[in-house]
């Protein structure tokens, strides 16, 4: 995590993670340049944290726990009066319920499933998510966890924003490649983003990194780590 911050410093606006597990909803993490903004659930591990540069004066970004606070998935408002609307960003750990009541289904069908946005708001969701699809790997045969995240994209009239075909995690034990994390936007927002990078990540069993940049007058850098 903090390697990560290094890597960001003087680079890079917001910074989102997944994977963090967090073990104490109290627990904060203070850093000289960035603020942390994680979900405010009890008695549980949060796995997904956003920073939040704090010299930024392009953008505002406000959490938007009232969309949804979960342990795996969170969402804040990216507001730049150069861009018309605010901006909607979702950061997800795709993983399965341990809870027996939720039948164990993953994030996307238990939170983002639920999640309604108006057709004028833009989107970006950027996330871990133990899915395979043909859309993003062209070696899939058999669709896996796909069916209720491609029916949320393909309702909010989001594209792909990754180049298919570039694996983004590479696990040393098994030697096999993967592409796990991606990020998805809505049409309304092609014009704001360029230059997304995965070829040259790290790509680790325990340290990944895509980036992108929201582009008004100004450019915002987002990155986004495993």
């Amino acid at each position: 995590m903090y390697a990560c911050m290094k890597f960001a410093k003087n680079k890079t606006d917001i910074v989102i993670l997944q994977e963090s597990w967090m073990r104490d909803e109290n627990i904060t993490i203070s850093h000289s340049s960035f603020i942390c903004i994680k979900s405010n659930v009890q008695n549980t591990h949060v796995k997904v944290l956003i920073f939040v540069a704090k010299n930024i004066k392009k953008f505002t970004c406000t959490s938007r726990s009232d969309i949804v606070n979960s342990e795996d998935m969170q969402a804040i408002l990216i507001a730049n009066n150069k861009i018309q609307r605010e901006i909607l960003l979702f950061n997800i750990y795709n993983e399965k319920s341990q809870n027996a009541d939720d039948e164990q289904l993953y994030m996307i069908e238990r939170e983002l499933a639920k999640v309604m946005l108006n057709s004028e708001q833009k989107v970006i969701i950027v996330e871990d998510f133990n899915a395979h699809h043909s859309w993003w790997n062209a070696k899939i045969s058999n669709s896996i966890r796909t069916k209720a995240l491609i029916n949320w994209v393909n309702l909010h009239k989001c594209n792909l924003i990754n180049t298919s075909d570039i694996d983004t995690y590479y696990s040393y034990s098994s030697q096999l490649s993967l592409i796990l994390d991606l990020a998805f936007a809505s049409k309304n927002m092609r014009n704001h983003i360029k230059n997304l990078n995965t070829e040259d990540c790290v790509l680790t069993q325990k340290s990944k990194s895509n980036s992108f940049a929201l582009e008004s007058r100004a450019e915002n850098n987002v990155v986004s780590e495993k």
